[in-house]
Parts: structure tokens; sequence; C-alpha cells
């Protein structure tokens, strides 16, 4: 963690130690057996993306790979997986069009996660499954982003159909949080700024204007804002809401 911290201030900085730190990075990568260990691991890894931003591509080869074993690890406590999947876009945000040979695997795991459900009446287990559902968003807003910052926003089109589903899945759930609702919103307004008329009959599709409103007649104000902006972009693109 406080590693993390000097990685924050001193940004770009970082990268002349990164070298010496990242056998331990890697040591608390692993380290399944203490979850909390592994879990602030994960979380300095989106520290140092966001510090170095693609400086850190020459690492990420090893630290995609641990990460994606983790997912796939059933011995890992299951609330070490959200922040695993949000740091996919902490990377992906960070390294650009880089990301692309990362992205079909990712893409994967993503889908996979997005298919899981728990049962309505276990008040942990919904839990867990909307932080996991906060995960799956903040990892399609980071890669969205860091491709059209690169140009190749494109190379998302083929996924986009999965992501209409599962926000449309999300949507018809009760039990979804403000910050699930807010993140499903601000992807759809990140889809559509990246990639307009292209997605246009895509989401063309009633759950997207209700969740867009239920957004913007939100109490709080981040989720008005981002619901706002992204009725504002699905206006420019011809998209109904």
């Amino acid at each position: 963690m406080a590693v993390g911290a000097i990685a924050n201030a001193v940004e770009g900085d970082f990268d002349k130690y990164m070298s010496h730190f990242r056998s331990f990075l890697i040591l608390g990568l692993r380290n399944h057996e203490e979850h909390q260990v592994c879990a602030v691991a994960v979380g300095v890894v989106g520290d140092i993306a966001r510090a170095l931003i693609n400086k850190i591509a020459p690492y990420c080869d090893e630290i995609v790979a641990i990460l994606l074993a983790n997912l796939q690890n059933p011995a890992l406590n299951r609330n070490v997986k959200p922040p695993i999947l949000s740091c996919f876009g902490d990377i992906a945000l960070a390294i650009g069009g880089e990301f692309t040979k990362y992205l079909g695997i990712v893409m994967n795991m993503l889908q996979q996660a997005s298919t899981t459900t728990v049962p309505a009446d276990d008040d942990d287990l919904v839990d867990y499954l909307n932080l996991l559902r906060e995960g799956i968003f903040e990892a399609y807003t980071g890669i969205i982003q860091g491709l059209r910052g690169d140009g190749i926003a494109d190379q998302f089109l083929q996924y986009v159909p999965h992501l209409v589903n599962f926000v449309g899945f999300v949507a018809s759930d009760p039990n979804r949080t403000e910050d699930v609702t807010r993140g499903a919103v601000g992807v759809i307004g990140d889809v559509v700024h990246s990639l307009g008329p292209q997605v246009k009959t895509m989401l063309a599709q009633p759950f997207v204007k209700d969740l867009i409103h239920e957004c913007i007649r939100s109490d709080n104000q981040q989720t008005q804002d981002v619901a706002t902006w992204a009725k504002e972009v699905c206006i420019q693109h011809g998209i109904l809401v």
C-alpha cells in the first residue's frame, strides 16, 4: 500500500524503481493463501498502471498472465476477483492499443464473469455479484477508452452485442446497486462515443433508455453527470434516448 501511494505521488518517475519492485509485486499477486495481500497487490497494479501509463507495458505479459490464472483458481477467495477484473481496465487504459494482444482472452473472461448468478435471498452473494459487475463495467470502460485513445476502437466492435446483452441482463435485476447502474450507463456512453453509428442498431433497446433516465433522476450527482453525458452522446449519434 505504501508503494502504491509512492507511485501515485511520483507518477512516471516510479519507472526507475519498477525493475526492483517487480519481484515483490509478483509474489503478492501469487499469494493465494493470504487473499488480502493478493487483493492489495492487485490494487497496486492499478496504482502503478495509472502512474507509469505506457511504461508499464514491458511488465504486462507477466502481470496479465498471473491475473488470468488467479481468476481461474478456485482456491482464491472470491472477493479478490472483482478488483482483478477492474485491474484489466486500468492496464488497458495505461497501454492503449498494446492491450490488443490480451483482448481476446480478457474479453472471454469478462464474458464468463458476466454470466454469474446468485440466489436473490443471499445478501452476501448479492453484494458480491454487484461488486463483480462493477469490476466488469470498469474493465469494459478502461478497455474501450484505451482502444479509442489509440484510434483502434473498432477492435471492440465484435464484443458489443455481448456487452449490450449483459447491460440488459443487469437492467432486469432488481437487486443491482446504483454503482452498477452508473457503470452500465457509463459503458453505454463510452461505446457510443467510441463507435458511433456502428452501434446504433444494437443500442436501440428500451432498457438503454430506461437506465439512462433512471440515472438522470438519481439523487447522486456523479450518477446524474454520467447519465447526462451518456444521453448527450447518444443523441449526437442519432440514438434516441
